[in-house]
């Protein structure tokens, strides 16, 4: 991350990159498929990740590789974000469907070398010895099919739906093979239907562009387009007489009309990374969005802003636009200020949502 200015996450979507590329020892910042874990032996149990509407697993939105360079036990460090896939938890301004983790490493550890990996697809990273995982989702398995024992779940929910995915017909032939890996982040057919499309998070510097030199009027009438069409996200639930209703009452809107404004400078941003910053809040109405800040769980020390996650990403991970679909205006993550390294290797931190329509 860049130092004393904002940075904005891309996706590529004109050259993908090759899913070997996002293994956890290329340490990468990525949106979908399965997490690219960090500490790969002190995994959270999966019942840290239900959804607390559902108890449903929850799946892997995205993970930014944040490394603190001035704390030698943060030389590596990521933030990782989960979120329940049915619509029906996703409420306003409510984050009981996310749980938000930060996990950090210093430079000399158990599970990567010292030295920077060389981008080598046939390099051998034996994952045999750290916790297996789940075959559907990727997060940690302590059950296995019964059958072939070769096959790893975190649920009763996501070992169902394997079975009927593919793996009812490949479980007899998994029995008489010895000693055969199965890839720790391949995605299985059942991981295909419900993870979010994986894609690499290219991060860079904010153009310093003047706000003045920014039609206002015509990247508003952007935005109206969009959510007309529904693809700005947080409007699943709005009905069309409400949506005209709203976008002709948008430019009172102060703080929607700045958020706006900043964002025509990169249309395409799906995260906006600014720590010990402010978020750009999506819009003045904050009535049940904003809340204290809770300091640390593990040291009891202040939290501080460090990355959002923007309506945009919506667009890339195909969640559909109807009414049982997930959604949010920004998601705004703070985490520990110290990145303190008590606890657990996997520490909660605290996300707030905030939605366009109340």
């Amino acid at each position: 991350m860049t130092e004393n200015t904002i940075d904005i996450g891309v996706l590529d979507v004109l050259e993908e990159k090759p899913g070997w590329l996002l293994h956890p020892r290329f340490f990468p910042s990525k949106v979908g498929g399965k997490p690219a874990w960090l500490d790969l032996k002190n995994l959270c149990a999966p019942a840290d990740l239900t959804c607390k509407k559902c108890n449903d697993p929850l799946i892997f939105l995205c993970q930014v590789y944040a490394p603190y360079e001035e704390k030698d036990d943060c030389f590596h460090r990521t933030i990782f974000i989960f979120v329940c896939r049915n619509g029906s938890c996703c409420r306003p301004n409510c984050t009981d469907n996310f749980v938000v983790l930060r996990c950090q490493l210093p430079r000399k550890n158990d599970f990567y070398s010292f030295e920077p990996y060389k981008e080598d697809e046939h390099e051998i990273f034996s994952m045999e010895e750290w916790p297996k995982l789940c075959n559907v989702c990727g997060v940690r398995g302590p059950s296995h099919c019964s059958k072939c024992k070769k096959s790893y779940y975190c649920s009763r929910k996501h070992q169902i739906l394997d079975w009927q995915k593919g793996h009812k017909e490949n479980c007899v032939e998994l029995q008489t093979c010895d000693n055969v890996p199965l890839p720790n982040f391949t995605v299985t057919e059942a991981g295909k239907s419900i993870l979010f499309k994986e894609w690499e998070l290219v991060v860079d510097a904010e153009d310093e562009e003047d706000d003045n030199v920014v039609d206002e009027n015509q990247e508003m009438e952007k935005l109206r387009k969009m959510m007309n069409e529904k693809r700005a996200g947080t409007l699943s639930n709005v009905s069309e007489s409400e949506l005209e209703q709203y976008t002709r009452n948008m430019p009172e809107d102060k703080v929607f009309n700045k958020f706006s404004k900043r964002i025509s400078r990169h249309p395409e941003q799906v995260l906006r990374y600014d720590r010990g910053g402010t978020p750009l809040w999506i819009t003045g109405n904050t009535e049940g969005a904003l809340t204290h800040i809770p300091n640390c769980h593990y040291c009891n020390g202040e939290r501080q802003f460090e990355f959002q996650v923007m309506p945009q990403l919506l667009n890339f991970i195909n969640v559909g636009i109807d009414f049982n679909s997930i959604d949010w205006g920004i998601l705004a993550v703070y985490s520990c200020k110290n990145s303190c390294n008590i606890g657990p290797s996997y520490k909660e931190e605290f996300i707030i949502k905030q939605d366009l329509c109340q």
